[in-house]
């Protein structure tokens, strides 16, 4: 997906601003630092979060509970370890959406370490590091 296409599904699920911000790659997709991703991971709260769960059944993921309204996209009542309010309180806003920003997922991909990770770490090191 180009960032366009998770712009207009995000804006199509509805979910109340203030209480939900992209998380994962679509940070990174934001910011130009990949041209595309595989999915949408969100992170909510409050009426964001209450208004996923009518979107589509809760499941219990595994962290946190999660809902699935379409393929590819996630909507998270949480993120692992992370405080979900500093993660929301501090995205950042582009093409009118919400973005985590660039440090927590830093902090996100590094605490993974999954082989898929290495790249992002890599580019958002070099982002913030030319960037300030």
């Amino acid at each position: 997906m180009k960032l366009l296409e998770v712009v207009s599904i995000v804006k199509s699920l509805g979910l109340p601003g203030g209480d939900f911000a992209l998380h994962g790659s679509a940070p990174l997709l934001a910011y130009g630092l990949i041209s595309e991703t595989n999915d949408v991971d969100i992170v909510s709260r409050g009426a964001a979060w209450h208004h996923a769960t009518t979107l589509a059944p809760t499941q219990r993921g595994s962290h946190d509970a999660v809902v699935r309204p379409r393929e590819g996209v996630e909507i998270f009542n949480g993120w692992l370890s992370d405080d979900a309010n500093e993660l929301i309180d501090g995205a950042t806003i582009r093409d009118e959406i919400p973005f985590v920003s660039l440090q927590a997922v830093l902090r996100f991909k590094r605490q993974l370490n999954r082989p898929k990770d290495l790249e992002h770490i890599r580019l958002i090191e070099h982002y913030l590091k030319s960037n300030g």
